[in-house]
């Protein structure tokens, strides 16, 4: 089997893996200790997840999640240049979940900002 769909098949796995509805998925998340920011690509809590369990992988460079999708930016050795982008559809359980993620109904795994920082945003100039 060639790396991408074995890198593929391992991501939906893993993703099918986290409940079969969004709170099982916010769950799973808790349980894992990931908390994200909300309408952050980078740093959604999904991406958190796939990132903290795939991360060794070698050939990943950065997990990124949409509103439907997952994609993989993967790297080439020995130089690990950008060899391409792998993207990986999310179950509906998982699209639920980024869903109200987004929309800040799971404040038990929303990251909060350094102290201080809200009230400097919140304060007017």
């Amino acid at each position: 089997m060639s790396h991408f769909r074995e890198l593929k098949k391992q991501t939906n796995s893993l993703l099918a893996g986290l409940g079969s509805s969004s709170d099982e998925v916010a769950a799973s998340m808790q349980a894992a200790g990931i908390h994200g920011s909300p309408k952050n690509n980078r740093s959604c809590a999904v991406a958190l997840y796939v990132s903290a369990l795939m991360g060794a992988e070698p050939r990943i460079r950065s997990v990124t999640v949409g509103h439907c999708s997952l994609l993989i930016h993967l790297a080439a050795p020995p130089e690990f240049r950008p060899a391409g982008r792998l993207l990986i559809q999310l179950p509906k359980p998982v699209r639920q979940f980024v869903a109200a993620f987004d929309a800040e109904q799971y404040p038990m795994i929303t990251r909060q900002p350094p102290a201080g920082l809200e009230a400097a945003l919140s304060s007017p100039t």
